[in-house]
């Protein structure tokens, strides 16, 4: 808690005023997090957007919310160790299989994709995007960005008809 209030500025009966231990810091955190990673994702949909723009943008807001932070991916890491942000973040992929689910959806509709099961999709696409963050938080010379376009490519290939 030391640590948090020389950071924050704030004194420590105004951190204890609102947060009542690291815990909860902890917890709030990744609900912020959670928050912002999905109202970038829905910034990205307008309903009309080709699926490829929405897909591509959301996995480089993931690529920078996750490694354009110092302490991001460890802490991530922490989550899945953690009982309560575990929960958090099983609704969190809960989640976003179901808003990817929603983007398929229309872009089969709209005969951008061919049909195939959403919810697997869905979880191709995510486990893509965490299995390059991963690469990418052991590997220094490892560049996610620049490989992202590469990898949307492929992506493509196997999905449109």
């Amino acid at each position: 808690m030391d640590d948090l209030v020389r950071a924050s500025g704030l004194s420590k009966g105004t951190l204890y005023w609102h947060f009542e231990s690291k815990e909860q810091v902890f917890l709030a955190l990744f609900d912020a997090f959670a928050e912002e990673y999905f109202a970038g994702w829905e910034a990205l949909d307008d309903g009309k957007r080709p699926l490829f723009e929405v897909i591509g943008g959301g996995g480089e807001l993931a690529i920078h919310a996750l490694l354009g932070q110092p302490g991001m991916m460890r802490a991530w890491i922490e989550f899945l160790a953690h009982p309560a942000a575990r929960e958090r973040l099983a609704e969190m992929y809960r989640r976003s299989r179901e808003q990817l689910g929603s983007f398929l959806e229309r872009a089969m509709d709209r005969g951008e994709l061919k049909r195939l099961p959403p919810a697997a999709v869905s979880a191709l696409l995510i486990g893509t995007i965490e299995g390059i963050l991963l690469q990418a938080s052991v590997d220094p010379e490892f560049d996610p960005l620049a490989l992202w376009p590469g990898v949307m490519s492929v992506l493509k290939g196997g999905l449109v008809e």
